[in-house]
């Protein structure tokens, strides 16, 4: 009987012992909401860490499967406002991103803003999208970036609308182009000069007097420059002198006077250096204005202007003006050009000046240089504009040919004609080009991107397109840190 109880007890602790030994079910790995990315990876420009706000990544889901370059796999997290965080081992300027969509698992979030830092504490907005659509699974959908700062972090804030959330793949794509110099071999026009810092045009020209001095100083002396509308006299006007509160291309209209270079100069001056010409005109108090300009030889000179305008019969401003031939800056400093001319006589017909004769007569630089029509292909004229514009050149330029369609229009070219180059923010296109009459061939005067043409890629627009370059000289100084695309004022 006794041996038999030890039997029993014997018994039990061996199924004991066996049920404690009993292998149980294995844990799933723990899932990071960072994983350590390697240079060389093909979604990302160099190595780091993408990181996101939370843990909750179903295993084999995690963040780390948003840049595998697989899109068979992807980032899964059950929230519906969360971040997603790439920090770089170097900084770098991007020049686009993608999203891909993902098979099932959920949607890519409809909503984001994107943001760059360099310390990972202050944050500088780059692109926001709204109601983004994806049609399918395994749909790329890419997204152009017109800034060409460079930051070590870039950080996506995701809104969505479903429950789940899923990305299969993230692409940042590395823009950083610091100069043109594989380019310039196919440049021609300079115009360097080695006797003044005012270019080829001012060179062996008048040389100021203390009579011209006196006589660019005194109101009362009005302009003798000629024009081609004959038509046009000087009547008093009221000024607005910024009527969105600063200097902005939208400012710029052209009129009667056939002067698109200059107006396309002076919105280019507005998009670049809108406190470089806050600067430079001097507001008197009495109904006139000083600008600061420079003479042939590039030393500085004065010239005060009254508040007499050129005006047709029915006494409207028929030269350069703000929306709705409101008399502002732009009206002043094409005054200026007439008054300055009428001293050195550098171009006798305002009518026609080219834009290597305006821009020195305020910057006190005259260097520049051109690209013809057809030398540069798409990449490389986008490349060429976006590298300069943010290195602060004044770039300007036209079309070949007359009339034709850009990209799906309604935008055609115009030839003869000069035009504001500046980013541009409402499509895939990096850059646009803005009309001085302030809307554009194929739109009216009320079109709302104030005659700003996207330049696409569409084979046809490029081959077309000529470009001016010129140095920035004493504007360089009010260069804004970060150049953003041109949105024009609500009027």
């Amino acid at each position: 009987m006794k041996k038999f109880s030890y039997l029993i007890v014997f018994a039990t602790l061996l199924v004991a012992s066996c049920a404690k030994d009993a292998p149980e079910a294995p844990e799933q790995p723990k899932v990071y909401p960072y994983a350590s990315v390697m240079s060389g990876n093909e979604n990302l420009p160099c190595g780091g860490v993408i990181s996101t706000q939370f843990a909750d990544s179903p295993y084999g889901s995690d963040i780390s499967k948003l840049v595998d370059n697989d899109v068979t796999t992807a980032f899964v997290t059950e929230h519906n406002d969360f971040y997603v965080l790439w920090s770089g081992k170097k900084a770098f300027s991007l020049k686009s991103y993608a999203l891909v969509s993902a098979t099932g698992e959920g949607t890519v979030p409809s909503s984001w803003v994107l943001s760059g830092s360099n310390d990972n504490k202050s944050w500088i907005r780059l692109d926001a999208k709204k109601g983004e659509t994806f049609s399918g699974e395994h749909v790329k959908k890419e997204y152009k970036i017109r800034g060409a700062s460079s930051y070590k972090y870039y950080r996506f804030a995701f809104t969505a609308t479903d429950k789940t959330s899923a990305i299969a793949e993230l692409y940042l794509v590395d823009g950083t182009a610091t100069d043109i110099n594989d380019l310039m071999p196919f440049s021609n026009g300079d115009t360097h000069s080695t006797w003044t810092p005012m270019g080829q045009f001012c060179e062996n020209r008048h040389k100021t007097t203390d009579s011209d001095l006196e006589w660019l100083a005194n109101p009362e002396n009005e302009p003798t420059i000629a024009i081609e509308a004959e038509h046009l006299d000087w009547h008093d006007c009221d000024v607005v002198l910024y009527p969105y509160g600063t200097p902005v291309p939208a400012d710029v209209n052209q009129h009667a006077i056939g002067d698109c270079c200059a107006l396309a100069v002076f919105a280019s001056m507005a998009y670049l250096y809108p406190s470089f010409i806050k600067d430079i005109i001097t507001d008197n108090g009495n109904h006139t204005y000083t600008v600061k300009m420079y003479d042939p030889q590039g030393e500085p000179v004065n010239v005060t202007l009254s508040s007499k305008f050129l005006c047709n019969g029915e006494l409207n401003c028929d030269g350069v003006t703000g929306k709705h031939g409101v008399v502002c800056w732009s009206s002043i400093l094409e005054k200026a050009v007439m008054k300055w001319n009428s001293v050195y006589h550098c171009n006798n017909l305002l009518d026609g000046i080219a834009t290597e004769h305006t821009s020195p007569l305020f910057t006190g630089n005259g260097d520049s240089f051109a690209f013809s029509s057809g030398v540069l292909d798409y990449e490389q004229m986008e490349r060429a504009v976006t590298v300069l514009l943010n290195q602060g050149y004044l770039v300007i330029g036209g079309f070949k040919d007359d009339g034709e369609l850009i990209g799906d229009g309604p935008y055609k070219t115009v030839n003869g004609h000069a035009f504001t180059f500046l980013l541009d923010e409402s499509t895939n296109a990096l850059y646009g080009m803005r009309n001085p009459w302030g809307y554009a061939n194929g739109g009216d005067p009320s079109d709302p991107k104030d005659g700003v043409a996207a330049i696409v890629n569409d084979g046809r627009t490029q081959p077309q397109i000529d470009i001016r370059v010129c140095h920035p000289g004493a504007a360089l100084a009010y260069k804004q840190p970060l150049l953003l695309p041109y949105t024009p004022p609500q009027w």
